[in-house]
């Protein structure tokens, strides 16, 4: 056998392999993106054609949703002439896009929307994130209008006009916008507040006459509008008081079309008492932009019914004491109502509240899954609230990612872990020889099942496989020792070392005298 000399010569190889999946969540226009980042570090100390690596079978799906698992088989690959100990080490690193947990933008005030830019970012675009300012990105509501499809099947069927007895129907829409007028009672505006919107169907309304409040019975088609109203030929409904302008009652959700910039709120009943008097609102709303002719999103919470989407949290308004009047509705005064914004951060693998915790289970034979049964790890962020449980994914908004692991153990052509948490290290139980391929560590990841759409609007996840590996040398004879020709530096902060023990040579457990310890 060829004898190979020692020589001081060091080389490093380093390959990185970046695979992207953009997926989108189940529920609303919730996105995240996943990514695979493979490093490998091969070390040498002899001239020869050496090369280990990262062998991978990667396939991501276009979409990847919560509960979804991702084949991804990781294992090393020596494709040239010389015997090598190799081991395998695991990391990673999330890019965060989140609603702010504490919303700092007022949305009462006039300049709540002044200076923001528009943002170029399709993926962000897609989010509804259009414009940013101070490193915040504000969230805007569309205006497009979507169609029921069973509507749709009956689009066209008769002419209202002509006979009106034939069942007509037109393709009812609802746009984002409009979704948050849907109680149809406006209940807060701007001081002295243009607006106006159009009757789909006769209405009995307080018209202002002069200084009179005439209760009347306006036709579908009338374009009406507070008393400030600058709607061309609009009819002028009461305001509220004399200390205020605005008009505040009943309104067409689809039509209702605000002409001062600020903060619009609308309430909507979802309670009532036994004699059926109304006692439980919710409250939804905007900040409509004239300049930019935007509608901005306010930072919402679960309504009163626990179920509603964009309702104002409980606090954000004062609700006024006394009874409404007949003719008009009261208004009510925002306490705590903001903006929504949202921010990205880069979380680092770590132990802390704010960073990405790895916890390595290993495998376990009594396990009811063949993740536990295998060994994995589960790789969390706590969310906003900075605390989590101990069972994954019972924070709401905890982000948990499983990485399945395959051929753990302490028998030859297995994987034998060292170490804890993100420095857990894993060796393989012999040499690879020339050509060979290891059996894999990694198996699969997966986005649990129990991550909600209140973790997260969108992120990208770096899982960093990375390899080390050292030749197995052979003396003067050509017999292989078992021992690399030069221990690893222990000064490094990466390798802490081999041993140099002079022991037998077994081929069945090479690995067993070299020495490595865990990742620092």
């Amino acid at each position: 056998m060829k004898t190979m000399k020692n020589s001081k010569k060091n080389e490093t190889r380093v390959l990185i392999a970046s695979l992207s999946i953009a997926a989108v969540a189940v529920a609303g226009a919730t996105f995240a993106w996943f990514t695979s980042k493979d490093e490998v570090t091969n070390r040498l100390s002899a001239s020869a054609d050496y090369d280990v690596s990262i062998a991978e079978d990667f396939q991501p799906p276009e979409d990847w949703i919560p509960g979804q698992e991702i084949n991804k088989d990781v294992s090393a690959v020596n494709t040239g002439s010389v015997d090598a100990f190799v081991r395998m080490w695991l990391g990673g690193q999330m890019r965060l896009l989140n609603e702010d947990a504490t919303p700092s933008v007022d949305a009462t005030a006039a300049t709540a929307t002044s200076g923001v830019a528009a943002v170029t970012d399709a993926d962000k675009v897609a989010l509804g994130l259009t414009y940013s300012k101070d490193g915040k990105y504000y969230k805007t509501l569309s205006t497009d209008k979507i169609a029921n499809p069973n509507d749709l099947a009956h689009a066209g069927v008769g002419d209202e006009t002509a006979n009106p007895a034939s069942g007509e129907n037109s393709p009812a829409g609802f746009s984002e916008v409009q979704s948050m007028m849907a109680g149809g009672v406006l209940v807060y505006a701007p001081a002295e507040a243009k607006y106006h919107w159009t009757l789909e169907q006769a209405t009995e309304l307080p018209v202002l006459n002069g200084t009179d409040v005439t209760m009347t019975n306006l036709a579908k088609g009338t374009v009406v509008g507070n008393s400030t109203t600058g709607e061309t030929g609009a009819t002028k409904l009461a305001a509220a008081s004399a200390s205020d302008s605005n008009y505040y009652g009943e309104i067409d959700a689809s039509t209702f079309t605000p002409e001062t910039t600020g903060l619009y709120l609308f309430r909507r009943n979802v309670g009532e008492t036994a004699d059926g008097t109304a006692n439980t609102y919710e409250y939804s709303g905007y900040y409509y932009d004239k300049t930019l002719n935007k509608y901005f999103a306010l930072h919402t919470g679960t309504g009163a019914n626990g179920h509603s989407d964009y309702v104002l949290p409980t606090g954000a308004v004062t609700e006024p004491t006394a009874a409404p009047s007949k003719n008009l509705v009261l208004p009510v005064t925002p306490t705590d109502v903001k903006l929504f914004t949202a921010t990205e951060q880069v979380i680092e693998t770590g132990a802390g509240a704010a960073n990405l915790q790895w916890t390595y289970h290993e495998p376990d034979e009594d396990g009811t899954t063949e993740l536990e049964q295998n060994g994995y790890f589960t790789v969390k962020y706590v969310g906003a609230d900075g605390t989590s449980g101990s069972v994954e994914g019972d924070t709401a908004d905890d982000i948990v990612i499983d990485v399945a692991l395959a051929n753990i153990g302490t028998d030859s052509e297995k994987w034998t872990a060292l170490g804890a948490g993100a420095a857990t290290t894993f060796y393989y139980n012999n040499d690879v020889e020339a050509g060979d391929t290891t059996t894999k560590l990694v198996d699969s990841v997966k986005l649990s099942g129990n991550t909600t759409q209140k973790a997260y609007l969108a992120f990208d996840f770096d899982l960093n496989v990375f390899l080390e590996s050292v030749q197995v040398t052979m003396d003067d004879t050509g017999k292989e020792l078992t021992t690399p020709v030069t221990p690893w530096d222990g000064t490094a902060g990466v390798n802490t070392g081999a041993t140099t023990e002079d022991t037998a040579y077994n081929p069945d457990s090479e690995i067993s005298v070299v020495g490595w310890k865990a990742q620092s």
